[in-house]
């Protein structure tokens, strides 16, 4: 009895957060340009759009963020796209004779 009621409260669930959904979407389709506008300006500044904003900080692409630093500072040392030490800018400028 105790694993039907389980089952049943789950299955009811199940079919409550597919009526809100499917309710929603409903309201989207049918909501006035006015409308559209109010909602577009409330999701700017949803907690939703922070929360997830601030979650990519930290768990965002890491290994391609720090690549670009990287290929940055490289840069800035005069290395070329290789990265080399016989790239340097310094090993292989050549020096012109008076």
């Amino acid at each position: 009895m105790g694993e039907a009621l389980a089952w049943l409260i789950a299955i009811v669930i199940i079919v409550l957060l597919l009526w809100t959904v499917s309710r929603e979407n409903d309201r989207k389709r049918r909501r006035s340009s006015q409308e559209y506008e109010r909602d577009v300006a409330e999701s700017r500044s949803s907690m939703l759009r922070a929360g997830m904003l601030e979650l990519d900080k930290f768990a965002g692409n890491t290994t391609n963020k720090r690549a670009a630093v990287e290929y940055l500072r490289d840069e800035e040392q005069g290395q070329t796209k290789t990265g080399g030490k016989d790239d340097d800018k310094e090993r292989t400028e050549v020096e012109e004779r008076p």
